[in-house]
């Protein structure tokens, strides 16, 4: 079980529109102090625009040979949506085993929903972990899937959220994350907040091919909730306005330059993700 520690948080406005700000004074140059528990959830009155976002979450590896392709298709579809999508890479099953005695980028998070969400063969992608049927919606990224991304960002968003890298402070890194209803939610819910890594290099495999120096993106390198996340509280009804506060400390091995934080909350039993947001870790 992970665990949450008390922390001071250092909040420069309670209107915060972009999905990830920088905390910084205000025009006095003053700074408001919020001192709580992490893990404890406030009321907020934060509100936000009904932003909908979708994230691509693809299970991945350094011996997988169509990943390249995979990761260019990707990348263009990042270029094309902007800030409505977020992408996280999960390394992840035997395709994941590191190559000449490399760094292994899978995580126990990461194996976890591998094995949980019964992928097979890689590349596989999901967009936010939706179904078809009675299954998931496992599909093969190696050419574009606007159509499953379309069909999220297209509309408003029932839950807005904004996801905050409020700084290091004594060797860990303190994160707010905002949740504003817009509809009715009448689901059960869970926030789960983790790290990705760009610009990791490492040797990889591709079609007739092995890279010696391929840059691996959005790496999932931890989770700072437990597994499938913690329980949100709210009523989930429109108006409610809510907060929580996070601590952790970053794995050594990261660069924290190149890490951005990601968040997303999910339907608790279905295991859906109703919304998400994204942050570079400052």
């Amino acid at each position: 079980m992970k665990t949450f520690k008390i922390i001071s948080f250092f909040i420069a406005s309670l209107f915060l529109l972009a999905s990830c700000d920088k905390i910084e004074s205000d025009e006095n140059g003053n700074y408001v102090v919020f001192s709580g528990a992490t893990g404890t959830w406030y009321d907020s009155d934060v509100e936000l625009p009904a932003i909908q976002r979708a994230m691509v979450e693809k299970y991945t590896g350094v011996r997988c040979t169509n990943c390249p392709a995979a990761d260019n298709v990707i990348h263009t579809a990042l270029d094309k949506y902007d800030d409505k999508l977020i992408a996280i890479a999960v390394h992840s099953g035997r395709f994941g085993e590191p190559l000449n005695n490399e760094a292994d980028l899978r995580t126990e998070d990461g194996t976890a929903w591998f094995e949980y969400f019964g992928i097979v063969s890689q590349p596989a992608a999901m967009v936010n972990r939706g179904r078809s049927g009675n299954s998931w919606d496992l599909f093969t990224p190696t050419s574009g899937f606007d159509d499953r991304i379309d069909a999220i960002v297209n509309q408003d968003a029932n839950v807005s959220m904004q996801i905050i890298s409020a700084g290091e402070e004594n060797g860990k890194y303190n994160v707010r994350i905002y949740l504003d209803y817009k509809d009715v939610v009448s689901s059960g819910q869970t926030l789960t907040v983790l790290v990705t890594e760009d610009d990791i290099h490492t040797t990889q495999r591709g079609q007739n091919t092995e890279y010696t120096d391929y840059a691996q993106n959005h790496v999932l390198r931890q989770v700072v909730t437990d597994t499938w996340g913690m329980e949100v509280s709210s009523d989930g009804m429109p108006g409610t306005k809510r907060m929580v506060m996070l601590s952790f400390e970053l794995r050594e091995e990261c660069i924290p330059q190149n890490c951005h934080l990601v968040a997303f909350v999910s339907n608790k039993e279905t295991r859906e993700i109703i919304n998400a947001a994204e942050c570079v870790l400052q």
